[in-house]
């Protein structure tokens, strides 16, 4: 098991590590995850899939990411290095967005969103947040840079792709950010990243990982970001076409989409930056409900009005889940055994995440129209701060 001491210079640096995860995140994010509401309307007019076919296959690559994040977990708190995992995700994750770009078939589909699943399991925040864990006994700030820069994903990537779509045509605008991938997120990953330090006494005593899922302060972050994650994804999937409907036209929705990533950074600066153990819960579940207000005052408020209440609420709450859900973890569990506990509970969280998408469309085919689909999307964030809310016993697990 290779480890380092933490005093190191340059990019072996704790800073400098954040600094490469920092770059990769952004584009890793920006890419696998958030641009594929903008391939939906082209793909279907094309390719004559539904909506609900089409998002269902996104669910499954959430599913399955949030499945290998069991395995990368473990594989991290045992190798302590996160540099061949990460670069050989991007690898997977080039692979994927280029058969994407030669699809025909919806079994082709489905299976290559697999290949993305385990992209983004390699990829996006749960190693990063290991990596952060073990580098910085004080992760607060080291987060909150962290999950700022990853909060650029949209506002750069939306924009981005939805150009290259309406320029291009949505196939060699996937070969484009294929390339994207390769240069800015393979290469900086094999390159940059190092192992991770020795390892520190945790200030929370914890014995091991089943000890962990049988506390009620675990299964209340499995509950409460379930319930949060669910609406944030679901309104993030169908926003664009939830807009389309009003009339707007599709690269302006994106970018309307694309402002809730720049609004959300100013959430994680005040939840992450400035959030300590004993009041991280509280503030999160705070902004759950802000969330929630949100969503309504997007259906409520008509015109361009309610579109900007929205984005700055809406954009708050989508800010802190990532970073609040991170720390929490640290806070109530430590930091020995953080990939494992942290695999689970993002596992839980996926599964959300992979419901999200598929189950709005099944609401929006059953009722015929968004408003109801979006007001219970503002219920399920109202839940999750509820349970939130709810007290939690903090002493040292046995």
């Amino acid at each position: 098991m290779a480890e380092t001491s933490i005093a190191t210079t340059g990019w072996a640096h704790p800073w400098g590590q954040v600094g490469v995860l920092s770059f990769t995140e952004v584009t890793s994010w920006g890419i696998l995850y958030y641009a594929f509401p903008v391939f939906l309307a082209p793909m279907g007019r094309e390719l004559h899939w539904s909506q609900a076919s089409l998002t269902g296959a996104y669910s499954l690559a959430l599913l399955v990411s949030g499945i290998a994040g069991l395995l990368v977990g473990r594989w991290l708190d045992h190798a302590r290095n996160p540099r061949a995992l990460m670069a050989v995700g991007a690898l997977l994750g080039v692979a994927g967005l280029v058969l994407w770009a030669r699809v025909s078939t919806l079994g082709g589909f489905y299976g290559l969103w697999i290949l993305l699943g385990l992209a983004m399991a390699a990829t996006l925040y749960e190693p990063a947040f290991a990596t952060v864990a073990a580098w910085f006994p004080q992760r607060e700030r080291a987060l909150t840079v962290l999950t700022t820069c990853g909060g650029l994903a949209s506002v750069i990537y939306l924009p981005v792709a939805a150009l290259l779509v309406q320029h291009v045509g949505w196939r060699p605008a996937l070969l484009v950010l294929a390339g994207v991938i390769l240069v800015g997120v393979g290469l900086p990953n094999a390159l940059l990243l190092r192992p991770f330090p020795s390892l520190q006494a945790d200030t929370l005593l914890v014995s091991t990982t089943v000890a962990a899922w049988r506390t009620w302060r675990f299964w209340q972050l499995v509950l409460a970001f379930m319930l949060a994650q669910m609406a944030l994804v679901a309104v993030m999937v169908h926003l664009v076409p939830f807009l389309g409907g009003r009339g707007i036209p599709a690269p302006l929705a994106a970018t309307a989409t694309g402002l809730i990533g720049g609004v959300s950074l100013v959430g994680r600066m005040v939840a992450t930056w400035r959030s300590t153990a004993r009041t991280r819960a509280t503030m999160t579940a705070l902004i759950f409900l802000v969330q929630a207000v949100g969503i309504i005052l997007l259906l409520l408020v008509p015109g361009t009005m309610g579109i900007i209440v929205f984005i700055v609420l809406f954009g708050a709450g989508f800010g802190v889940i990532s970073p609040a859900r991170a720390g929490l973890v640290a806070d109530r569990f430590g930091t020995l055994i953080y990939g494992r506990v942290n695999g689970q509970l993002a596992l839980a969280v996926t599964l959300a995440r992979a419901a999200a998408p598929a189950g709005a469309s099944l609401l929006l085919g059953w009722w015929g129209t968004y408003p109801p689909v979006f007001g219970m999307l503002a219920l399920l964030s109202v839940l999750g701060a509820i349970v939130l809310f709810l007290p939690v016993t903090m002493d040292p697990i046995a």
